[in-house]
């Protein structure tokens, strides 16, 4: 079932179970994301979506810098490659999100030099940096700094679901109605089923929720939609926006085999205010 189809779907099933009114806010929870894959070609990436290489800032920005000493670029997000499937409002000039993370890690350019998995721990400070596409240029970092292998990424659609049931605690309530939103989600989850296509099984929703498939496996890098809340967090909040999750894999490994996160308050977000940026750390 294609993206497009599912959300539509989901959509007349929060309206069939919950009216006209409760609905549709249920069915807004359903957001438009990304699974993030690593490719050998760049010919086969989603535009300049990449992790590590260089970054893409407009002439001038200065490189992030801790500690004293210039952070690692982690990824660049490529948002003007995912349109049409990202709904989301997004500021001028971010076009491009350069993402810098510094952990407690040692040795980073050791295991560079030496082509090893790469291991971050906790992180210390971190930046998202935009850039418009149209004037950012590749820019090395400063010396000192640490150029993590560059790896072209291909962002794939798809629908993700707030999961609040692998949560220790309720989603995060920003206000009234809040409550009733979250409860009226949970009712509608026993009709996810109903979506299935065919004889496929559950639908292709990210985070299906743990008493449907115990064993879904929400490993993987993504971008937008919701994250995946390893060890119980980051806790599903209407009031944020999930912007970019990285998982350990051959090239990296955060903590001990665990995720990092990256997401943004909506009201940060469109005044372009990147420096309320957040970051969560979840290991094994």
């Amino acid at each position: 079932m294609r993206p497009h189809d599912l959300k539509t779907g989901f959509h007349r099933l929060c309206t069939t179970h919950l009216g006209a009114d409760l609905g549709p806010r249920v069915a807004a929870l359903a957001r438009p994301g990304f699974h993030l894959d690593p490719v050998g070609d760049p010919a086969d990436s989603s535009g300049r979506f990449r992790f590590g290489g260089p970054a893409l800032l407009e002439p001038g920005t200065p490189w992030p810098v801790a500690d004293g000493l210039p952070m690692p670029l982690l990824a660049v997000v490529d948002t003007t490659a995912l349109t049409p499937w990202l709904d989301l409002p997004l500021p001028p000039g971010a076009g491009l999100l350069n993402v810098f993370y510094n952990g407690w890690e040692d040795g980073v350019a050791d295991d560079v030099r030496a082509g090893r998995q790469v291991h971050f721990e906790a992180p210390t400070d971190w930046r998202v940096v935009p850039a418009d596409p149209a004037a950012a240029v590749e820019t090395p970092p400063p010396p000192g700094g640490v150029l993590l292998p560059a790896r072209p990424v291909r962002a794939a659609p798809m629908l993700a679901l707030p999961d609040t049931s692998r949560t220790f605690g309720r989603p995060v309530e920003h206000g009234p109605g809040d409550t009733e939103l979250w409860e009226a989600f949970k009712r509608v989850q026993e009709h996810i089923p109903d979506l299935a296509d065919g004889g496929c099984g559950l639908p292709p929703f990210a985070n299906i929720p743990a008493d449907l498939d115990e064993d879904s496996d929400e490993s993987g890098h993504r971008a937008f939609g919701w994250p995946w809340p390893m060890q119980g967090c980051p806790v599903p909040d209407t009031g944020r926006v999930h912007l970019l999750q990285l998982d350990t894999d051959p090239a990296w490994t955060w903590a001990d085999c665990g995720m990092v996160t990256f997401d943004i308050p909506a009201e940060a977000l469109r005044a372009g205010d990147f420096s309320q940026v957040d970051c969560e750390l979840e290991s094994c």
